[in-house]
């Protein structure tokens, strides 16, 4: 067994009891406190990668707006949180206008610091008004479960059998076989929550609410690869030993969380 195998399963031995124990016993606020950490860890790691030099004064900027969306979705107002963003864009064209240089792109600096907005604490967000939900320990621990299941198998079947490539040009390790096996264990870990926590969702609807979060949070996974590639970056940070950074960790969920929040919120009434 490898040494960064090691640090993989040291890691996940750490953070799963931590997480369980913030869900089951941390309360709403408790577990707001974690996703608003989590965002923050994950907003620097995003700067880090996209601006780097920024300065002390502009990351604390960005912080506080972080931190801001996330207590929006903590109040369950989402409108509140979409006034942060054109915050975000206020503070950004202050901050170009005031190191404003001939060859630097201010759309894209601009749009990056949306993206980044968007990306991280806005989609993450929604974990909190899942949480928030009657039942909703047992909603969080099924998106939590079905995800990091789905994103374990992957990893490991992958290796062991992943012959065909995935997507070579944006993640060369990620094979079809790994994606499948992933998508499989997350349909399994996902019916077992459902047979024992969720009977009030159908079976057909959970069939298709799994579909949706497997494929997405494969997809998410992706989108974050193709994040570090366009900047030549392996991963995101390394907080995490044996897994990377913070968004190495959560990309998945970035892109699932949201799903299950709309798709319950509209098909389950």
């Amino acid at each position: 067994m490898s040494s960064a195998h090691i640090r993989r399963v040291l890691t996940a031995a750490v953070a799963i009891p931590l997480l369980i124990v913030v869900i089951l016993k941390g309360g709403r606020d408790g577990f707001a406190l974690l996703v608003g950490l989590t965002a923050a860890l994950g907003i620097l790691e995003y700067y880090a990668l996209f601006f780097p030099g920024g300065s002390v004064i502009a990351r604390g900027v960005l912080l506080v707006l972080c931190l801001a969306v996330i207590g929006a979705f903590h109040r369950e107002d989402i409108g509140a949180s979409l006034g942060v963003l054109v915050l975000v864009f206020l503070c950004t064209a202050v901050m170009c206008l005031a190191r404003s240089r001939a060859r630097t792109s201010i759309v894209a600096v601009l749009s990056g610091q949306i993206v980044g907005f968007i990306y991280i604490p806005f989609l993450l967000g929604h974990l909190i008004l899942i949480r928030g939900w009657n039942n909703g320990i047992a909603w969080t621990s099924f998106l939590l479960a079905v995800v990091f299941a789905g994103d374990t198998a992957a990893y490991y079947i992958g290796k062991a059998f992943g012959h065909k490539k995935l997507a070579p040009s944006i993640s060369p390790g990620k094979t079809v076989e790994g994606a499948a096996g992933g998508l499989a264990a997350g349909l399994l870990v996902g019916a077992l929550f459902r047979q024992y926590w969720l009977p009030e969702l159908s079976w057909p609807l959970c069939a298709l609410l799994l579909l949706l979060l497997g494929v997405l949070a494969q997809v998410g996974d992706l989108f974050e690869s193709m994040l570090k590639r366009s900047v030549d970056i392996k991963d995101s940070g390394r907080l995490l030993p044996g897994h990377g950074g913070v968004l190495d960790r959560i990309d998945g969920l970035l892109f699932a969380a949201p799903v299950l929040y709309y798709f319950k919120t509209y098909l389950l009434l």
